[in-house]
Order: structure tokens, then C-alpha cells, then sequence
């Protein structure tokens, strides 16, 4: 698995692109800690990952790139870098992120 930073454009409404993707199987969670960005963790690479959300998504402007940790930097909670950084244990970790949040 692996984690992907996806950005859209505002023309977007955010819950629509949320429904997206919730609705592709092949993305195993996903986390929006920004407006018009999401945190998606997938076992397709970005080629194929791309192509699902341009199906999904036809008119919206978007770019999707592969988070290596040793290749980001940024300041987040803790918890985020860890779902950003280990994406096969990012489900159990959205979990955590949530009840965290709430």
C-alpha cells in the first residue's frame, strides 16, 4: 500500500469528492485534513489511481503524488505522520485519527 496526497480544485464540492472516494474499492481509506486535499491510502499505483478518479471525477481539475516519507516534509500532528508514513497500518490509524478528533 501506499499513501497519495490528492489536491482539487474548488470548483469541487469536497462532500462529492469525499462520496468518490469512499466509492472506489481500491482505496483502502482516506483522510482530509485540508480544504480541496485528501490524504489516500491505495494499493494501485498513481497511474491507475488517477485514471479512477478522472472516470469519477471528469470535469475537476486534480493531482494525485505519492507521499514517501522520506520525501515530505511539513509540520503535522503526530498521529497524521504516522498515517502518512506507514500506510499498511493507515486503516487502524484513521480509526485512531477520528476518535482523536472527536
Amino acid at each position: 500500500m501506499k499513501s497519495y496526497i490528492l489536491t482539487y480544485d474548488q470548483s469541487c464540492v469536497p462532500a462529492d469528492v469525499q462520496g468518490v472516494l469512499n466509492d472506489i474499492d481500491a482505496i483502502e481509506t482516506w483522510v482530509s485534513p485540508f480544504p480541496y486535499a485528501a490524504i489516500v491510502v491505495s494499493e494501485l499505483e498513481v497511474g491507475g489511481l488517477s485514471a479512477m478518479l478522472r472516470e469519477r471525477l471528469p470535469d475537476a481539475w486534480f493531482m494525485v503524488a505519492e507521499l514517501r516519507s522520506e520525501a515530505v516534509r511539513g509540520w503535522l500532528p503526530g498521529k497524521l505522520w504516522e498515517y502518512v508514513s506507514d500506510p499498511q497500518r493507515a486503516p487502524e490509524r484513521a480509526r485512531a485519527l477520528f476518535a482523536s478528533a472527536g
